[in-house]
């Protein structure tokens, strides 16, 4: 087997692995549940940190993947960093999503929003049908797993969210069986 090829081996075996984590991490009895559903803050914590944080590292290992396979070098993808938003662009330039983002809005149209989540999608300038968008998500995941984005549009000092507490508790909601089926 060719270096290159073990590369992309490599990194589509560890995503594959995160996202085996995280259906271990989540059992069905919590699918379809909003992070606000859990009472205890200690569940709400394991939302955003564990599940959060290995679904943004199957998402982000996941498309790494698919840029290496799509030609990318190792330097491209290095240069993206941890950044799921751009990686999902530069990944959207390269690759045909439209299998991706059909699973992942029939999985988000079967889980529903969280409620509130049409009032607080109008509050941010956003139409209500962007909660069923793959990249509606991806953006979502990507304020806890890397670059929290603040109700000004900028980011905060405190990114990993997902990794580490942040003072102000602040999370996005996300559909992670929407994530999950794309």
């Amino acid at each position: 087997m060719s270096k290159s090829l073990e590369e992309i081996v490599d990194f589509f075996d560890y995503a594959d692995s995160y996202f085996k984590a995280c259906r271990m991490l989540v059992p069905m009895s919590n699918f379809g549940r909003s992070v606000k559903e859990f009472s205890s803050h200690k569940d709400r914590v394991f939302r955003v940190g564990p599940i959060y944080q290995n679904l943004g590292l199957a998402a982000e290992l996941t498309f790494k993947t698919a840029l290496l396979l799509s030609g990318s070098t190792q330097s491209d993808i290095r240069n993206l960093r941890h950044d799921l938003e751009k990686i999902y662009e530069q990944l959207c330039e390269k690759r045909d999503l439209d299998k991706v983002e059909k699973s992942a809005f029939q999985a988000a149209v079967l889980v529903g929003p969280p409620e509130g989540m049409f009032q607080r999608l109008k509050e941010h300038g956003q139409e209500p049908h962007a909660w069923f968008h793959f990249a509606t998500h991806i953006r979502s995941l990507n304020n806890s797993y890397s670059v929290f984005e603040g109700k000004n549009g900028l980011a905060t000092a405190e990114k990993f969210r997902s990794r580490y507490p942040a003072n102000d508790r602040a999370f996005r909601e996300v559909c992670i069986e929407a994530l999950m089926a794309g």
